[in-house]
């Protein structure tokens, strides 16, 4: 019988996750507990710094240069779109089940604030009904009382606040509202159809909305962090003298960096995305523990993956957007059915756009033609297999190659970056510049994918 498939993906979880040990105070013990029972992808990349184009590639198996979407470009009326991971499923007689935000939706947060509102209506924007045997939508996001609870902004004068400050904002969410926010209904959407003894085999995804913005979460989960004694990212005042104009636009457009640090909050949001980290990881726990308590974990197989990376000061940045490591470097695991204490690591660079081709071959279904993303079936079975560099692109354009040792990044406007990572790991020293690295961009060069135009 073919597996069933739990996938698992949460917005804007970036790296920071206790197994990949790439922050000293996260918490996150179900997502490590899950890593350790299968395969973790220790250097998986995003293959965009945006939500709807990076799960448009994940879901197609096929880079923003193959498909056209770079950002939020038609997808769905093209007459040569490439068929998704669900499609194909279902096409292949999986019972198709999804909950949240699987495909790229939001919450209106200008209306939210501009009347005063105490939830954010869930707009729908790329999932189709066509998809699914049955899926449940976001409900509103409930929200805190005096926001924004930062202080950065005066939302009583709402239309003077910049509109990418309308989610920026982080606190705890009272408890009287708990129950309501999207991840919470997620869960319960998930457990119910798991424990409703579901046609076999399924394909049921889990779209968590945490730690996207804004980090209003229980307070419990900020009681887990000291803003007092958390760690912030490693930051050098001048690390953008070295990288590219249009670097520098993008990193320092809003200039959030500035806004945060120079009015103390720093610490402050860390710890907040901190928290909301460990809020997903918590929601995280609750749906693993569904499938099991439903006798399900034998038979199925579970995914985990952030949709991309997010800066929180790392090169004067915060947000996504960008072309560097923070901004696409993400969280993957896959556990097989039967698997326990598989505790596998998977350290070569890897693409989301992978696991469309890996959990079509995992589910026995024919391979589709002409996608960009590799099968990765033999590292879950300790086997070798040769990859090429993970691509990240931003726009048009816009390219970035990720190899054991490399980050190289070339613009539209022939700039370009190449980063050490054996010896800079914070990609601090641009060697784009220095001859004795010509060979190697040359080489990486050759690599980067074609735009369609």
């Amino acid at each position: 019988m073919k597996p069933n498939v739990l996938f698992i993906v949460a917005d804007d979880l970036n790296s920071w996750i206790g197994a990949l040990g790439r922050h000293p105070d996260v918490k996150t013990p179900n997502i490590d507990a899950l890593a350790r029972r299968g395969t973790l992808f220790t250097h998986a990349f995003a293959n965009a710094p945006y939500c709807n184009a990076s799960r448009m590639a994940t879901f197609t198996g096929c880079l923003p240069t193959t498909t056209g979407v770079y950002a939020n470009e038609g997808f769905w009326e093209a007459p040569d779109r490439p068929p998704t991971l669900v499609e194909r499923l279902r096409g292949a007689g999986y019972h198709t089940f999804g909950a949240g935000k699987v495909f790229h939706g939001r919450f209106d947060y200008a209306q939210a604030g501009s009347t005063g509102r105490a939830a954010a209506e869930w707009v729908e924007m790329e999932n189709r009904p066509f998809l699914w045997d049955r899926f449940e939508t976001n409900g509103p996001e409930p929200l805190p009382d005096g926001r924004p609870l930062n202080g950065l902004f005066d939302f009583s004068d709402f239309d003077a606040v910049p509109p990418a400050y309308h989610l920026f904002d982080w606190g705890a969410l009272p408890d009287d509202r708990i129950e309501r926010m999207p991840d919470a209904r997620v869960v319960r959407a998930v457990a119910d159809f798991l424990q409703a003894a579901p046609p076999e085999p399924f394909f049921c995804a889990a779209g968590f909305y945490k730690p996207h913005l804004p980090w209003h979460v229980p307070a419990r989960f900020f009681d887990l962090y000291d803003a007092a004694n958390v760690s912030l990212p490693l930051v050098k005042d001048d690390d953008l003298d070295d990288v590219p104009p249009i670097a520098r636009r993008w990193a320092l457009s809003p200039p959030d960096h500035e806004l945060v640090t120079s009015r103390g909050q720093w610490p402050q949001a860390v710890r907040a995305y901190l928290a909301a980290i460990s809020y997903c990881d918590h929601v995280v726990g609750e749906v693993v523990a569904a499938l099991e308590a439903a006798g399900l974990s034998e038979r199925t197989i579970v995914v985990l993956w952030g949709d991309n990376g997010f800066h929180l000061g790392e090169k004067l940045h915060w947000r996504k957007f960008v072309l560097w490591e923070e901004a696409t470097r993400v969280p993957l695991i896959v556990v097989r059915p039967g698997e326990t204490a598989a505790n596998r690591r998977i350290h070569a660079p890897v693409g989301l756009v992978d696991l469309f081709p890996t959990l079509l071959a995992q589910c026995g279904v024919e391979p589709e033609p002409g996608i960009d993303g590799t099968d990765l079936s033999p590292l879950l079975v300790d086997r070798p297999l040769a990859l090429g560099p993970a691509v990240m692109t931003w726009g048009e354009g816009n390219h970035s190659l990720r190899t054991r040792d490399w980050r190289f990044t070339r613009y539209a406007d022939g700039s370009e970056e190449l980063y050490d990572h054996n010896v800079d790991p914070y990609e601090w020293t641009n060697l784009a510049l220095e001859p004795a690295y010509d060979r190697v961009r040359a080489s990486l060069r050759e690599q980067l994918p074609k735009d369609r135009r």
